[in-house]
């Protein structure tokens, strides 16, 4: 069991699996009312403890940086239970990169040994514990992984030299002479993988124990004043004071690894590393300029020079009456499923813009655009991005809210232009999880439809990584749609026909998405697999006061099925839907922060009604129909 010891000691080492045991190397402590045990607490003691089950209640109160990623992925039913199952297993695997952020590290060698010994044991008949960590172990990212780049004073790109001096470290630690030596680049490897773990200081001018101290006298503070606190009344438990349970986390605070953003946004974004790419730099950009496709590279902002001020109270995405607050507020772009089995989504009827598209495997997905999401206490479930989606979203300047993606993203999604928060890694095989602790699993639906995340969750997130919240200037374009001054029912336009039922079943035959007008409201209400495609919020089925096809280059990008499509050109059309009508259009998109226009047949932008819109991205040669 010692090698297994050497693993990261709260994720595999904590959890029983299988009658099972693996214990942790972390002894029980107290700390005021609140026992921490070497197995995660239970829901019921909990709230024993903390006085509810809510577990975004727990976090800043009880449970670790690191914890929480077991939390937030686990389903709701297994909260409370020692079992892990297999999907657990590889979410939590596929989040090592945000928990090694954290200053934790696992030695992938070493779990391959325990798996070969447990097998042994076995007597070579594998059992499902075993087959959960042999299929970890067949993870891309984790077969993949580089070993850690160290120098004198840095590890992985970050500088210790504030806290590490070698020859202190070497004299305070004579042990360490015949195994690494007096060698200041294996040293700080040491104190980064090991020491920092164990709480050893790394010179004389740092000691994480007084800082520590300092640290959590401010939680204490900040805890016994806080409104959750103050709501659980009479009797309520003394508030445990702890930052964090992990000497890392600390390490990791000090040296600004990981800090939260500012409760207020500043007035300038934070500023890109040197070394960051920009869109236009990345290796997969032109492996996906299809045929037709124009390099939008000069029209791709380098920075953001500050918030962007909206002065019209009318919504550029339905030309409704909004608020000042609403109308500068970024809306967040959703990634949601047409699955059957995910149906209905929350917060689907907030979307003022509803995308869909393609993806591999012949099913589409869903991207909303929820300018109105402050108050939303779940939104999803929640599914991965393709890049195609970046460029659709761009245009309004979102937070893209996604779970994980695909390689073709990578250069796109993590460039500094971009600002996302994942439930895993962001491109798939690699990238950040940026606020991948602020999402959970419910237990009314079976993985992978069952993800979430709530508007405060995505404020935790937007805090931590330092997003701007309002309208980024720079970035942000208000001349989107040009809205009729009245009702636009289509009267004398080129072309016109009757559509009061729109079938896009052969755009997207798996969802069989449809509408059908309701005169009297003056919408297309929307059905998805032969029934009404409704919030789970309240149930409600989703409507539109304008329906938008548009026919798109596409190609298919490799064997495994994944599509690329060329969303900026000026040389395609489509059609317009409104008011039980139809016309032929074309459109014109030439930068991914420039807007999408639509024209009519005599060279006309088409004016929307004031209402909703959907847009449908349908590949060249897939054609709606209507009548």
């Amino acid at each position: 069991m010692k090698k297994l010891r050497s693993l990261f000691t709260v994720f595999l080492c904590t959890t029983l699996v299988s009658g099972l045991l693996l214990t942790s190397n972390l002894s029980e402590r107290a700390y005021g009312a609140v026992v921490r045990n070497t197995t995660f607490t239970s829901a019921s003691d909990m709230k024993s403890k903390l006085g509810t089950t809510d577990a975004g209640m727990w976090n800043p109160s009880y449970l670790t940086e690191v914890e929480n990623t077991y939390w937030s992925f686990a389903p709701s039913n297994m909260i409370g239970k020692t079992e892990i199952t297999l999907d657990m297993a590889k979410n939590n695997y596929r989040n090592l990169e945000m928990l090694l952020d954290n200053g934790y590290t696992m030695s992938y060698s070493t779990l391959s040994d325990y798996c070969d010994e447990y097998l042994a044991k076995k007597n070579g008949e594998p059992d499902s514990f075993y087959n959960i960590l042999h299929s970890c172990l067949g993870n891309p990212y984790l077969t993949g992984r580089p070993a850690a780049s160290v120098t004198a004073t840095t590890y992985n790109g970050r500088d210790y030299s504030k806290v590490f001096d070698a020859t202190y470290y070497l004299a305070a630690h004579p042990e360490l002479a015949g195994s690494v030596g007096n060698n200041p680049a294996e040293l700080l490897r040491y104190f980064v993988e090991t020491g920092i773990a164990q709480g050893h200081s790394g010179n004389a001018s740092f000691n994480v124990a007084t800082y520590a101290a300092g640290i959590d006298a401010s939680v204490l503070n900040n805890q016994l004043a806080s409104s959750s606190y103050k709501a659980l009344g009479n009797g309520k438990p003394a508030p445990t004071g702890k930052y964090s349970y992990s000497w890392a986390n600390y390490y990791g605070k000090y040296l600004g690894h990981y800090t939260a953003g500012a409760l207020t946004q500043s007035s300038t974004a934070p500023a890109a590393s040197a070394s960051a790419k920009t869109p236009t730099e990345s290796d997969d950009i032109d492996s996906l300029m299809l045929d037709g496709a124009e390099d939008n590279s000069a029209a791709v902002p380098k920075t953001v020079t500050g918030t962007y001020k909206e002065t019209s109270t009318k919504s550029v995405y339905t030309n409704e009456a909004v608020t000042s607050a609403q109308a500068n507020q970024r809306p967040l772009a959703v990634m949601m499923p047409t699955d059957k089995a995910a149906q209905p989504s929350y917060g689907i009827s907030r979307a003022d813009i509803l995308y869909e598209i393609m993806e591999e495997g012949g099913i589409s997905r869903q991207m909303a655009i929820i300018p109105n999401w402050t108050d939303l206490s779940r939104i999803g479930n929640l599914r991965s991005c393709r890049l195609y989606y970046i460029s659709a979203a761009k245009e309004w300047d979102p937070i893209l809210i996604h779970f994980g993606g695909v390689a073709y993203m990578k250069g796109v999604i993590n460039a500094p232009d971009v600002n996302n928060i994942s439930g895993t890694y962001e491109y798939g095989v690699g990238g950040k999880a940026p606020g991948a602790g602020n999402f959970f699993r419910s237990s009314d639906r079976t993985a992978p439809h069952n993800a979430y995340i709530s508007a405060s969750g995505i404020q935790k997130a937007c805090m931590q990584q330092g997003y701007l919240t309002n309208l980024r200037a720079g970035y942000y374009n208000s001349k989107h749609f040009t809205f009729a001054d009245g009702v636009n029912d289509l009267s004398g336009a080129p072309g016109v026909q009757n559509a009061t039922n729109i079938d896009l079943s052969d755009i997207f035959p798996y969802s069989k998405s449809k509408f059908t007008y309701n005169a009297s409201q003056g919408v297309y209400y929307k059905s998805i697999h032969g029934g009404a495609q409704t919030d789970a919020i309240n149930g409600k089925q989703i409507s539109f006061a304008n329906v938008i096809v548009q026919n798109t280059k596409w190609k298919q990008l490799d064997k495994k099925g994944y599509l690329g499509f060329t969303m900026v050109d000026t040389t395609e059309d489509g059609y317009y839907f409104t008011k039980g009508k139809c016309i032929h259009i074309t459109w014109k998109k030439t930068g991914d922060y420039v807007p999408t226009k639509y024209y009519d047949d005599a060279g006309n932008e088409i004016k929307l009604n004031t209402g909703k819109t959907y847009i449908g991205i349908a590949q060249k040669g897939r054609s709606p129909k209507f009548n």
